[in-house]
């Protein structure tokens, strides 16, 4: 069965990805008959071969290559930098280049041993000997808060928007992962803890534990109680040390090899074992079958954060912000991961859970039977806005991600806000959109271009493919900016960079976007007989000028203040990472469409960038949201209101902050468009 699935995040775990269908015969291997629910060695062995020949670079096993494996393998032992040495990992990796060739070698012959060894060794030293010092952390309450006077913690909660697997809110059709996140520090601040690096000494991972604990004790702190929010940053923390506990080492060894080999080539290319495929698939779905609640994680189980409108939830009336759910049908939560959670939530529609639920305001438990139902995500994944300006109204359409039927929606969208009132201009709002299907971007682009090339693709064997919008309808011909961060990433780049080499829109941001111009397949391995599916890089994507966006991503035209860049948060800090390339482009700047909006941004975005910085400077509110020292003050003061409740209590509910400069400021960008805009932009747009 093929699978055009696409899920994205600029993490390192979970990143950005574009997927095409690809025929599940490419890998022909022969297997006995009947489902295997784990790997062996031997099946390992023989994917490899046939990986390597998918693979966009067609990598193989050198000492080099087999060196970034074992990199690869530590890292999915301990992600988090947080049990191993530095020289304890080094003393693993760092072989020598003949032993390296034989371990490459006795890995294709399928001899896994070295691998089993290393997985022993890490459960019989580094998480055994940690036992006392997990175990103990309620004693170092006071130890753990007192570090947050350090500034480097403060980056857990303002770094950047990016969550913190498993602390941002999480609706049931999207499981989080709980993974404990190091904080980010200013490159010009002193920072004890080196986060990218492994500790030196045992008493620098004490260091590095407590200050974790600390980050997402702050993080908690802003939905839970002080007593509930130091709970469940250890609970967290624990998870790390958890997971390995009952690990069989025959069973996890021939998968953690296959994860590992996949990230070696590059940051994008992932084997999904049965479980996080599931999760995986769920991501990009435009419905599901559930309670509809976006939920955060709790000590008791997990915390509603929203009631999802139109869902089972909302309909029963039996649900508000601030429940915690305890248990579902007769399974306690308390201490389960996020994505556990929401598993066990979700379900088929017309089957009935019980769900017991702590209320908050009345601080009992009652019992509350619900039948699930489908939920449609379209509402809160493509939101429309309107701002009234001195030149008309202007629309702002924000899109979470390119999930499947996504352009239909945003359609959906604009035609709604433009029967409300005329719309004179638009923002696309790409923010923090990690990619999707590739088709939806194709599409979504030609939301605003009569048609033409978006995306050209080539593969390995230097093949190129282009994939044109064909659809000759234009659902919006007026000014339009496109806004983004560093966050947007792969689907957004390709819709904000075709845009601008169009000249159809003007790109406005803080800082370039993510970088991710790589395409990935996904494989179902049931084909197979094994379980999960692998994702693997096999095309680089290219804009229609013949530019790509890897490492570099897409430029804003205008560029605004925002956040300081987070260049290790960027594709371009991966150390697998695919290079930048450039193939000859197929736009035709003669087209009357291209011509006519090239012409605009020519002429007019010199002066764009001079009005935005104007405004920007001159927006002393602007400027102060943005100061990180003022923002520390105005948190600082938030935690002193919450100093005198009572241990149990939860604090107040907090007004949301409705001002949204960067957004505020495309709007203005599109004002300064609207009396300039070309009247032959509409006419050239349907030729």
């Amino acid at each position: 069965m093929q699978k055009p699935v696409a899920l994205s995040s600029p993490r390192t775990i979970l990143n950005v990805v574009l997927a095409l269908a690809i025929t599940a015969g490419a890998l022909v291997m022969p297997l006995s008959a009947g489902e295997k629910k784990t790997l062996t060695p031997e099946q390992v062995a023989a994917l490899v071969p046939q990986l390597f020949r998918l693979h966009l670079s067609q990598k193989e096993m050198n000492a080099a290559f087999m060196k970034n494996i074992l990199k690869e393998y530590i890292t999915q032992l301990d992600p988090s930098k947080m049990f191993f040495t530095k020289d304890e990992a080094d003393a693993l990796i760092n072989l020598p280049d003949a032993e390296l060739k034989k371990l490459a070698e006795r890995s294709l012959a399928g001899d896994f041993t070295y691998y089993a060894t290393i997985l022993k060794g890490f459960l019989e030293k580094q998480i055994a000997r940690d036992a006392a010092l997990f175990d103990n952390l309620e004693s170092r309450e006071a130890e753990i808060k007192a570090l947050l006077k350090d500034k480097t913690i403060d980056k857990v909660a303002d770094a950047s928007k990016e969550p913190v697997p498993g602390k941002e809110p999480v609706k049931e059709g999207a499981p989080g992962k709980e993974v404990a996140s190091a904080p980010k520090a200013d490159e010009d601040e002193v920072d004890q803890v080196k986060w990218s690096e492994r500790p030196a000494t045992h008493a620098d991972r004490e260091t590095r534990l407590l200050r974790s604990v600390a980050g997402l004790y702050r993080i908690d702190k802003t939905y839970l109680s002080d007593v509930d929010a130091m709970k469940l940053a250890l609970q967290t923390i624990r998870e790390e040390r958890k997971r390995w506990s009952n690990t069989k080492v025959e069973e996890e060894t021939p998968k953690l090899f296959l994860k590992s080999f996949m990230s070696a080539m590059d940051p994008h290319t992932v084997y999904f074992d049965a479980e996080e495929d599931e999760e995986f698939v769920s991501r990009l779905e435009p419905s599901f079958a559930g309670i509809g609640v976006q939920i955060r994680a709790c000590p008791l189980g997990a915390q509603i954060e929203e009631v999802i409108k139109g869902g089972p939830s909302e309909r029963s009336g039996k649900f508000q912000k601030g429940d915690q759910i305890i248990r579902v049908d007769d399974f306690v939560l308390a201490g389960l991961p996020i994505n556990k959670i929401v598993r066990r939530i979700k379900g088929e529609k017309g089957t009935e859970v019980k769900l017991t639920v702590l209320k908050r305001e009345t601080k009992t438990t009652e019992i509350i039977p619900i039948k699930r139902d489908t939920i449609n995500l379209a509402e809160m994944r493509v939101k429309g806005k309107m701002f009234e300006t001195s030149n008309g109204p202007i629309g702002l359409v924000s899109v979470q991600t390119f999930y499947r039927g996504v352009s239909d929606d945003v359609k959906k969208r604009i035609q709604e806000l433009n029967k409300e009132k005329t719309l004179k201009g638009l923002v696309l709002d790409l923010r923090d959109n990690h990619g999707g299907y590739l088709e939806e971007a194709v599409n979504l682009a030609g939301l605003f271009i009569a048609s033409g090339p978006v995306v050209g693709e080539r593969d390995g064997r230097n093949i190129i493919t282009w994939k044109d919008d064909t659809n000759a309808d234009v659902v919006f011909a007026e000014p339009l900016v496109v806004l983004t961060n560093q966050f947007s990433a792969s689907a957004s780049e390709i819709v904000a960079g075709t845009l601008r080499d169009y000249g159809r829109a003007v790109v406005v941001g803080a800082a370039q976007t993510f970088g991710k111009g790589t395409v990935q397949r996904v494989i179902p391995l049931s084909n197979l007989n094994l379980p999960g599916e692998i994702k693997i890089t096999t095309h680089q994507y290219f804009l229609a000028n013949g530019d790509s966006v890897q490492l570099k991503g897409v430029e804003p035209d205008v560029v605004i203040p925002g956040p300081k860049l987070l260049k290790e948060m960027l594709e371009s800090s991966n150390e697998n990472a695919i290079p930048f390339n450039r193939i000859k482009g197929k736009l035709d700047k003669t087209a009357a469409d291209v011509q006519v909006w090239s012409d605009f941004r020519n002429k007019n975005i010199a002066m764009l960038q001079e009005n935005s910085k104007k405004r920007t400077e001159n927006n002393q509110e602007y400027k102060d949201f943005f100061d990180v020292k003022k923002r520390k003050a105005k948190l600082a003061e938030a935690e002193a209101k919450k100093a005198n409740l009572k241990p149990d209590e939860a604090p107040p509910e907090e007004k949301k902050e409705d001002k949204d400069f960067h957004a505020e400021e495309a709007v203005a960008v599109v004002n300064d468009m609207i009396p300039l805009w070309p009247k032959s932009s509409a006419q050239a747009a349907t030729k």
